[in-house]
């Protein structure tokens, strides 16, 4: 028994007297160095805090809208106000270039959109000019046309050049729903308070297609969508639109007969619906709504079938029981978008947070990073066209550029 007993007790001397080696050593030549699976640990149990950002100050009330200057990219951030007022930024030196009043104070500017029209000659249908165009918005109904210089000479050149307003549009509904933009020739906005939506041609300011309102007053089983809150197109032939009563509708564009086609349809949000995305491929989409829920679309078209398609939903994210407004007390994510490369997606939402998350259908849709800095409502945010930064806005009058996982250039 006593024999057991004292072996015991020098098994336990020499295993102390190896640690008290250990920590000497240590003392003078230092720790081992780590080895790669202890850092993907460390990785993994404290992520790197998100960025602070570079903020932008000029506005003099809430800035609702970003955008950048299709000829000169990542370099020229665009941003209006609530008064109208449109300011345009070099993003490299961080200063203010221009300003300039687009729409009444009683309008504002809610949407900047960069276009490029193709002129086709009257005596000669082959032969056509291409020129760029901003079309901005105000929230009284109202589109402006304003034809671009050729920005021959970088950014502060071109602000020089005095852009001339050469058409102007309305429509019959004062509301938030923003004009959206296949790239090329065609606009789609909400064209009056039943749901209607318009696509028209932005070279002729013609009636391309229409939407109908959707849903009937006496059909239960049917209801009405109510207004159009949000709309993004689908590779040119197909809009992606939001409305009132937290449906999402699918619409096929039959240019030949000049009436949409209901593709897809689904109440996707317990609330009105705010934002919409669609990926720079068109196989996929998000949208925000009032009830704080970002949900993420996979969209299937048949190519021989235009009309016929299948949109499913993969995942949802939120709602934030912190995304509340002093008004309402409700969660709200009222602005998306979606990066060039299709791997990540940005939320902002009514707290004045941004949540980025994985995007791709393969992934588990991580919220990656919460992004905070503006104490008011997010009212819009966008990817650099280059993917090298996120820009926000937001109704505190700030607009906040985010270093956020910029993608890599291999």
């Amino acid at each position: 028994m006593y024999f057991f007993i004292a072996a015991f007790l020098c098994i336990f001397a020499m295993h102390d007297a190896c640690s008290f080696v250990r920590r000497f050593v240590r003392s003078f030549v230092g720790s081992p160095p780590p080895t790669d699976a202890s850092l993907a640990r460390a990785r993994v149990m404290a992520p790197n805090p998100p960025p602070d950002p570079f903020v932008l100050r000029g506005h003099a009330t809430d800035v609702q809208c970003v955008s950048f200057d299709a000829r000169f990219g990542a370099r020229a951030l665009e941003t209006g106000d609530a008064d109208g007022v449109v300011i345009t930024w070099d993003t490299r030196t961080r200063r203010e270039i221009s300003r300039a009043r687009a729409h009444a104070p009683t309008a504002g500017a809610i949407a900047m959109r960069d276009i490029v029209v193709r002129d086709v000659s009257d005596d000669d249908d082959s032969a056509s000019t291409s020129r760029a165009v901003r079309v901005t918005q105000g929230k009284d109904g109202s589109l402006k046309f304003w034809r671009r210089g050729d920005g021959d000479g970088g950014t502060r050149e071109a602000a020089s050049t005095s852009e001339i307003p050469t058409r102007a549009m309305r429509t019959d509904v004062n509301g938030f729903c923003r004009v959206a933009s296949d790239g090329g020739d065609l606009l789609a906005f909400a064209m009056d308070s039943r749901g209607t939506i318009a696509v028209r041609r932005a070279s002729s300011g013609t009636l391309a297609c229409a939407a109908p309102p959707a849903g009937s007053d006496s059909d239960a089983n049917d209801p009405r969508v109510g207004v159009a809150m949000c709309a993004a197109f689908v590779r040119s032939e197909h809009v992606f639109v939001g409305y009132e009563d937290g449906t999402v509708i699918l619409w096929w564009l039959n240019l030949e007969t000049g009436v949409a086609e209901l593709a897809w349809r689904r109440r996707t949000h317990g609330e009105t619906t705010l934002c919409v995305d669609v990926d720079a491929e068109g196989v996929g989409a998000v949208t925000g709504g009032a009830d704080g829920v970002l949900v993420r679309y996979v969209i299937n078209i048949d190519a021989r079938e235009p009309s016929k398609a299948t949109v499913d939903v993969v995942r949802t994210h939120g709602p934030y029981s912190s995304v509340t407004s002093a008004s309402s007390r409700q969660p709200g994510a009222s602005a998306c978008a979606i990066r060039g490369d299709g791997k990540i997606v940005a939320c902002g939402c009514w707290d004045g947070k941004i949540r980025v998350f994985e995007y791709k259908v393969k992934s588990r849709g991580r919220l990656l990073a919460v992004l905070k800095y503006h104490d008011a409502t997010v009212t819009d945010v966008l990817f650099a066209p280059d993917g090298s930064f996120l820009a926000s806005a937001a109704r505190d009058g700030a607009v906040a550029l985010w270093n956020v996982f910029p993608p890599s250039k291999t």
